[in-house]
C-alpha cells in the first residue's frame, strides 16, 4: 500500500480555505459582540482542528469528505434558522453596537460554508479516483463521529453551556458505542452505521411530522425536547450515516506499478 504522503489539489486547499475561514468568521462575530454565542465558543477550534486533519491527512483519499460533512451539517443548521439569519444580515442595526462586524462575520460564514460544501466533495471525489487506498467506509465514520459527540458532549459539560443535558447525554453515549463499534468486524460496524441511520432519519421524520409548528416544530421525545434545527440535524446526520453503512466495505489495495 502507498503511504507516502501527497501534495494537496486545489479543491482540498480550498475545503481547508474555508473551514479556516468559518473559524474567523465565527471569531469575528463573537469579537463583536454577537449575544448567540458564549463567552467562548468553541465552534472556531473545533473547525481549525478539522482544517489540519484535511490539511496534514491528504494521504488518505477522505479527509476533504470531513470537512465537507461538517460544513454541510452547519450549514442546515444554518439554513434551519433562515428567517432569523434573514432578519439579521437584512437589519444589522437591529444586533447592537458592533452590528457591522456581527453582519460581515454572518456573510463571510455563510459563502465558507458553502464554499467548504462543494470543495470538499469534490476533493473526494477527484482523491477518490485518482488513489485506490484499502478502505473500510463504515468503521472510518463511526470513529470520527464517534469521536466528535464524545468530545463535544465533553465541552458542554465543562463550558457548563445552555444545552438539553437528556440530548447531550444521548449524543455522549451514542459517541461511545460508536467507537466501540468501529474497532469490531466490519460487518458489525456497517449494521451499526445503518441502524444509527436509520434511527436519526426515524427521530426527524417524526419531529418534522408530528412537532408543533407554532414553536418551531417542537417535539418532546422522551425526556428530549427537539425542535426545527435537531430535526434537520438529525435529517442530514441520519442520511450520511444510512449512506455510509450501506457502501462497499473495502476497495481494492493500491499497488504501485514496478519500474
Amino acid at each position: 500500500m502507498n503511504t507516502k504522503p501527497s501534495n494537496l489539489t486545489f479543491p482540498t486547499k480550498l475545503t481547508v480555505a474555508g473551514l479556516i475561514a468559518c473559524a474567523v468568521a465565527i471569531w469575528i462575530q463573537w469579537l463583536s459582540g454577537d449575544p448567540a454565542y458564549p463567552k467562548f465558543p468553541p465552534g472556531p477550534v473545533f473547525f481549525m482542528a478539522v482544517a489540519a486533519i484535511v490539511a496534514f491527512g491528504a494521504r488518505w483519499w477522505w479527509t476533504p469528505l470531513i470537512g465537507s460533512l461538517i460544513a454541510l451539517l452547519v450549514t442546515s443548521g444554518w439554513f434551519a434558522l433562515l428567517p432569523r439569519n434573514l432578519q439579521r444580515l437584512g437589519h444589522p442595526g437591529s444586533i447592537g453596537h458592533f452590528a457591522p462586524g456581527i453582519f460581515l462575520g454572518m456573510l463571510m460564514q455563510i459563502v465558507a460554508l458553502v464554499l467548504t460544501d462543494g470543495a470538499g466533495l469534490v476533493a473526494t471525489v477527484q482523491n477518490y479516483r485518482s488513489r485506490k487506498h484499502e478502505i473500510e467506509v463504515s468503521k472510518m465514520v463511526l470513529r470520527f463521529f464517534g469521536a466528535i459527540f464524545v468530545l463535544m458532549g465533553v465541552v458542554v459539560i465543562v463550558s457548563r453551556l445552555h444545552a438539553d443535558p437528556y440530548h447531550n447525554l444521548t449524543h455522549m453515549v451514542w459517541g461511545a458505542l460508536a467507537l466501540g463499534a468501529s474497532f469490531l468486524a466490519l460487518r458489525i460496524a456497517r449494521v451499526f452505521c445503518i441502524g444509527s441511520g436509520l434511527f436519526y432519519l426515524t427521530l426527524a421524520v417524526l419531529g418534522l411530522t408530528i412537532g408543533d409548528p407554532a414553536m418551531g416544530r417542537a417535539w418532546q421525545a422522551g425526556p428530549m425536547l427537539l425542535h426545527t434545527g435537531d430535526h434537520v440535524f438529525h435529517l442530514v446526520l441520519g442520511s450520511i450515516f444510512l449512506g455510509f453503512g450501506l457502501l462497499p466495505g473495502r476497495e481494492r489495495p493500491y499497488r504501485e506499478e514496478p519500474a
